[in-house]
Protein backbone atom coordinates (compact mmCIF):
# COMPACT_ATOMS: atom_id res chain seq x y z
CA UNK A 1 0.00 0.00 0.00
CA UNK A 2 2.77 2.09 0.95
CA UNK A 3 4.72 1.69 -2.51
CA UNK A 4 0.97 2.53 -4.10
CA UNK A 5 0.75 5.65 -2.19
CA UNK A 6 4.59 6.37 -3.24
CA UNK A 7 4.43 5.65 -6.77
CA UNK A 8 1.23 8.42 -6.98
CA UNK A 9 3.28 11.23 -5.08
CA UNK A 10 5.99 10.59 -7.46
CA UNK A 11 4.21 10.66 -10.78
CA UNK A 12 2.24 13.81 -9.38
CA UNK A 13 5.71 15.69 -8.67
CA UNK A 14 6.57 14.01 -11.92
CA UNK A 15 4.38 16.12 -13.61
CA UNK A 16 4.69 19.16 -11.53
CA UNK A 17 8.44 19.39 -12.20
CA UNK A 18 7.81 18.86 -15.97
CA UNK A 19 5.59 21.72 -15.97
CA UNK A 20 7.65 24.36 -14.07
CA UNK A 21 11.07 23.78 -15.86
CA UNK A 22 14.54 23.09 -14.27
CA UNK A 23 13.96 22.21 -10.08
CA UNK A 24 16.86 21.85 -7.52
CA UNK A 25 15.03 19.36 -5.32
CA UNK A 26 15.82 21.07 -2.17
CA UNK A 27 12.80 21.94 -0.53
CA UNK A 28 14.72 22.71 2.93
CA UNK A 29 17.77 25.82 2.31
CA UNK A 30 20.59 25.76 4.36
CA UNK A 31 21.63 27.63 7.26
CA UNK A 32 22.81 30.95 6.33
CA UNK A 33 27.30 30.81 5.92
CA UNK A 34 26.93 26.93 6.18
CA UNK A 35 28.26 24.30 3.91
CA UNK A 36 28.73 20.30 3.76
CA UNK A 37 32.31 18.59 3.85
CA UNK A 38 33.96 16.73 0.90
CA UNK A 39 33.98 17.49 -2.87
CA UNK A 40 31.38 17.43 -5.22
CA UNK A 41 31.89 14.68 -8.18
CA UNK A 42 30.76 13.84 -12.48
CA UNK A 43 27.88 12.28 -14.19
CA UNK A 44 25.30 14.49 -12.08
CA UNK A 45 27.38 17.72 -11.46
CA UNK A 46 26.07 19.58 -8.28
CA UNK A 47 24.97 22.42 -10.54
CA UNK A 48 22.95 20.32 -13.29
CA UNK A 49 19.07 19.45 -12.96
CA UNK A 50 18.36 15.81 -11.57
CA UNK A 51 16.64 13.53 -13.73
CA UNK A 52 12.84 14.13 -13.13
CA UNK A 53 12.09 10.90 -10.92
CA UNK A 54 15.09 11.53 -8.72
CA UNK A 55 14.26 15.41 -8.52
CA UNK A 56 10.47 13.90 -7.66
CA UNK A 57 12.14 11.44 -4.72
CA UNK A 58 13.92 14.32 -3.49
CA UNK A 59 11.20 17.10 -2.79
CA UNK A 60 8.87 13.62 -1.47
CA UNK A 61 11.67 13.03 1.36
CA UNK A 62 12.72 16.55 1.89
CA UNK A 63 8.80 17.31 2.59
CA UNK A 64 8.55 14.81 4.70
CA UNK A 65 11.90 16.03 6.81
CA UNK A 66 14.02 13.16 5.64
CA UNK A 67 17.94 13.50 5.28
CA UNK A 68 18.22 10.35 2.90
CA UNK A 69 16.62 8.43 0.07
CA UNK A 70 17.12 4.88 -0.57
CA UNK A 71 15.58 1.96 -3.17
CA UNK A 72 16.40 -1.95 -2.36
CA UNK A 73 17.28 -3.27 -5.33
CA UNK A 74 17.61 -7.03 -4.83
CA UNK A 75 20.24 -9.44 -3.28
CA UNK A 76 22.33 -12.64 -4.46
CA UNK A 77 22.91 -16.08 -2.83
CA UNK A 78 26.49 -15.46 -2.92
CA UNK A 79 28.77 -12.91 -1.49
CA UNK A 80 30.20 -10.75 -3.92
CA UNK A 81 32.34 -7.39 -4.78
CA UNK A 82 30.87 -6.99 -8.65
CA UNK A 83 28.62 -4.33 -8.48
CA UNK A 84 27.54 -5.34 -11.97
CA UNK A 85 27.28 -8.65 -11.74
CA UNK A 86 24.18 -7.93 -9.02
CA UNK A 87 22.85 -5.37 -11.36
CA UNK A 88 22.39 -7.32 -14.46
CA UNK A 89 21.17 -10.26 -12.01
CA UNK A 90 17.87 -8.22 -11.19
CA UNK A 91 14.90 -9.76 -12.54
CA UNK A 92 13.53 -6.12 -13.55
CA UNK A 93 15.60 -3.18 -15.11
CA UNK A 94 15.73 -0.62 -12.85
CA UNK A 95 15.04 2.97 -13.07
CA UNK A 96 17.13 4.59 -15.33
CA UNK A 97 19.00 6.90 -12.64
CA UNK A 98 20.09 4.21 -11.33
CA UNK A 99 20.94 2.29 -14.22
CA UNK A 100 23.29 5.45 -14.93
CA UNK A 101 25.18 5.46 -11.89
CA UNK A 102 28.88 5.35 -12.99
CA UNK A 103 31.35 3.21 -11.42
CA UNK A 104 33.07 5.68 -9.48
CA UNK A 105 29.86 5.47 -7.04
CA UNK A 106 29.86 1.31 -6.46
CA UNK A 107 30.38 1.13 -3.11
CA UNK A 108 30.94 -2.35 -2.25
CA UNK A 109 31.73 -3.66 1.68
CA UNK A 110 34.74 -4.92 2.40
CA UNK A 111 34.77 -8.33 0.86
CA UNK A 112 31.91 -8.14 -0.69
CA UNK A 113 28.16 -8.51 -0.06
CA UNK A 114 24.44 -9.76 -0.86
CA UNK A 115 22.35 -6.91 -0.79
CA UNK A 116 22.13 -4.13 -3.64
CA UNK A 117 21.15 -0.73 -2.32
CA UNK A 118 20.74 2.73 -4.09
CA UNK A 119 21.05 5.49 -1.72
CA UNK A 120 20.99 9.05 -1.94
CA UNK A 121 21.32 12.35 0.33
CA UNK A 122 17.89 14.36 -0.35
CA UNK A 123 19.55 18.04 0.26
CA UNK A 124 22.49 19.13 -2.64
CA UNK A 125 24.01 20.78 0.39
CA UNK A 126 24.93 17.62 2.57
CA UNK A 127 27.59 14.90 2.56
CA UNK A 128 26.99 11.68 2.34
CA UNK A 129 29.68 8.60 3.72
CA UNK A 130 29.61 5.23 3.61
CA UNK A 131 32.20 3.68 6.50
CA UNK A 132 32.63 0.38 7.29
CA UNK A 133 31.24 -0.88 9.93
CA UNK A 134 32.86 -0.05 13.70
CA UNK A 135 34.63 -2.19 15.29
CA UNK A 136 32.66 -2.89 18.74
CA UNK A 137 36.33 -2.81 20.48
CA UNK A 138 36.87 0.55 19.39
CA UNK A 139 32.89 2.29 19.71
CA UNK A 140 34.56 5.95 19.40
CA UNK A 141 36.66 5.66 16.45
CA UNK A 142 35.07 5.48 12.74
CA UNK A 143 35.67 2.53 10.57
CA UNK A 144 37.49 2.50 7.41
CA UNK A 145 35.95 5.23 4.66
CA UNK A 146 34.63 4.00 1.86
CA UNK A 147 32.77 6.68 0.26
CA UNK A 148 32.64 10.27 0.98
CA UNK A 149 31.32 13.40 -1.24
CA UNK A 150 28.86 16.18 -1.26
CA UNK A 151 26.53 16.78 -3.81
CA UNK A 152 23.70 14.25 -2.99
CA UNK A 153 24.32 12.23 -6.31
CA UNK A 154 23.39 8.62 -5.45
CA UNK A 155 25.48 5.42 -4.88
CA UNK A 156 25.04 2.14 -5.27
CA UNK A 157 26.09 -0.22 -2.26
CA UNK A 158 26.76 -3.90 -2.05
CA UNK A 159 26.61 -4.59 1.28
CA UNK A 160 25.94 -7.61 4.07
CA UNK A 161 28.23 -10.64 2.72
CA UNK A 162 26.37 -11.87 5.89
CA UNK A 163 22.27 -12.38 7.04
CA UNK A 164 23.55 -12.68 10.80
CA UNK A 165 25.42 -9.02 10.87
CA UNK A 166 25.89 -5.60 9.16
CA UNK A 167 28.73 -4.76 7.71
CA UNK A 168 28.42 -0.44 6.74
CA UNK A 169 27.38 2.62 8.02
CA UNK A 170 25.94 5.14 6.12
CA UNK A 171 26.31 8.61 7.46
CA UNK A 172 24.76 12.10 6.10
CA UNK A 173 26.18 15.02 7.32
CA UNK A 174 23.45 17.92 7.32
CA UNK A 175 24.89 21.47 6.65
CA UNK A 176 21.72 22.25 9.23
CA UNK A 177 23.44 20.66 11.87
CA UNK A 178 21.39 17.66 11.46
CA UNK A 179 23.24 14.32 10.94
CA UNK A 180 22.28 10.60 10.40
CA UNK A 181 23.81 7.27 10.67
CA UNK A 182 22.60 3.99 9.65
CA UNK A 183 23.63 0.26 9.19
CA UNK A 184 21.68 -0.88 6.28
CA UNK A 185 20.32 -3.89 6.43
CA UNK A 186 17.01 -6.05 6.12
CA UNK A 187 14.46 -7.20 8.26
CA UNK A 188 13.86 -11.08 8.58
CA UNK A 189 9.84 -10.95 8.60
CA UNK A 190 9.61 -8.58 5.64
CA UNK A 191 12.43 -8.51 3.49
CA UNK A 192 12.48 -4.74 3.18
CA UNK A 193 15.26 -2.14 4.52
CA UNK A 194 14.76 -1.54 8.68
CA UNK A 195 14.84 2.11 8.24
CA UNK A 196 15.74 4.63 10.88
CA UNK A 197 14.31 8.25 11.47
CA UNK A 198 15.35 10.34 8.57
CA UNK A 199 15.45 7.92 5.51
CA UNK A 200 12.54 7.65 3.21
CA UNK A 201 12.39 3.73 1.25
CA UNK A 202 11.21 4.98 -2.53
CA UNK A 203 12.33 0.69 -3.28
CA UNK A 204 9.94 -0.99 -5.81
CA UNK A 205 8.19 -3.88 -4.47
CA UNK A 206 7.46 -6.74 -4.73
CA UNK A 207 10.06 -6.36 -7.96
CA UNK A 208 12.81 -6.82 -5.50
CA UNK A 209 11.24 -10.34 -3.85
CA UNK A 210 10.73 -8.46 -0.34
CA UNK A 211 6.83 -8.69 0.97
CA UNK A 212 4.70 -5.84 0.11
Amino acid sequence: MKAMKTFAALLALAFSLAGCGGVDGDPVRPAPGSAGRGSSTAAFDADSADPEQLAAMRQLAGGNGDLAGVLYLGSVPERTTDVHAVLDSLPEQPRQFVADIPADRWVAAAGGGRELYCIFAVRREDTLFVYEKQDPQYPNETGKELYGKQGSQPILLLCNGSKEDTDTMVTVYCSTGRSLDWNPQLSDSTGQPVLPEGVYDFSDYPLTGAAS
